[in-house]
């Protein structure tokens, strides 16, 4: 049966424009309970949330649907509303009754992560779900939008043997658990991770100081809200200059802002895509708690060769074959 949210599908609203936007700042919501229980046998059910009409969102969803290999019986749009969400999220626990919902974006996983129900929850194209989700849900997972900290890891090991202390700043509640996972990998890879805890904007100035006075080789731009505050990235662009540190960014933007090398999400779809097989696999007999969420395996590389000229670096050939876009 299909079933759509009050009877109506919104028109499509503008774009996010960047990861920035996919990150707004709006605190979680408790809602009713939902009903419903997964299938390990036959077609299920599947409802899904959208935190707004944009194309990413869209492209995700798109994504899910070919992959998935049971029904999506309902759709909603959150319109960007987190209370239209709450009371979406309350209608599909009462008349929808899914066997599995998907959340696509932060507002819609915000819109059912705090309800204490037993239907599974997948997401797709969220930054630092466990930044959201915390440690006690058992019956969420997804595909989140980071790139794998080893393959930024290891790409700044690539630079060359000068690379040794990497620096970052970060917000605990927001990255504090992508920081340890960072520290361990940098120490399988001979690196250190260089981490400054910062909690607003005023106190990156100082904290880049800091990271400075401790001789850091290279700069790594977390997917942290308050990092991605445009006067903190400019204050990470001129420390990368002035001391002749590379910056490692996480958008083909910050790349053309000057950042040395970008790594991104590749394909909104094929996150979309890796929600579906969570899906299929929860729907499949498998507990949501027994999935770890799954970072983009495609992954976007941008080289900004004018920024390796001001910084007196020579790119290896091994980094530019791998790109995906070259900054001449």
């Amino acid at each position: 049966m299909s079933h759509l949210a009050a009877g109506r599908r919104t028109p499509l609203v503008p774009g996010l424009g960047s990861i920035a936007r996919l990150l707004p700042c709006a605190p979680a919501l408790l809602l009713p309970a939902l009903l419903g229980s997964a299938t390990a046998a036959g077609a299920a059910d599947v409802a899904v949330v959208m935190s707004a009409d944009v194309d990413a969102y869209t492209e995700a969803l798109k994504g899910f649907k070919a992959s998935l290999r049971h029904k999506v019986v309902a759709e909603y749009d959150m319109e960007g509303d987190l209370d239209r969400g709450r009371k979406q999220v309350a209608e599909i626990g009462a008349k929808v009754k899914p066997d599995l919902i998907l959340a696509v974006g932060i507002w819609a996983l915000q819109a059912v992560a705090k309800e204490a129900s037993t239907v599974p929850v997948v997401y797709a194209m969220v930054l630092n779900p466990p930044s959201v989700i915390g440690s006690g849900a058992k019956n969420i997972t997804g595909a989140s939008m980071n790139v794998p900290v080893e393959q930024t890891l290891r790409m700044l090991k690539q630079l060359g043997p000068q690379i040794r202390r990497v620096g970052v700043m970060f917000d605990r509640a927001k990255t504090g658990y992508l920081v340890a996972r960072a520290e361990a990998v940098a120490r399988d890879e001979g690196l250190q991770l260089v981490a400054r805890e910062i909690r607003s904007a005023k106190e990156a100035i100082s904290a880049l100081d800091t990271l400075g006075e401790q001789g850091v080789d290279a700069l790594w731009v977390l997917p942290d809200e308050t990092n991605l505050a445009p006067a903190v990235l400019q204050q990470m662009l001129l420390f990368s200059y002035r001391r002749k540190v590379p910056l490692i960014g996480l958008s083909e933007s910050q790349a053309q802002m000057g950042a040395l090398l970008s790594l991104s999400f590749a394909s909104s779809e094929d996150i979309g895509r890796q929600a579906g097989e969570l899906a299929n696999s929860i729907l499949a007999g498998r507990a949501p708690a027994e999935i770890p969420y799954t970072t983009a395996r495609r992954v976007r590389l941008t080289v900004n060769l004018k920024a390796a000229q001001k910084l007196g670096m020579e790119i290896p050939k091994s980094i530019l074959a791998a790109a995906n876009s070259v900054i001449q």
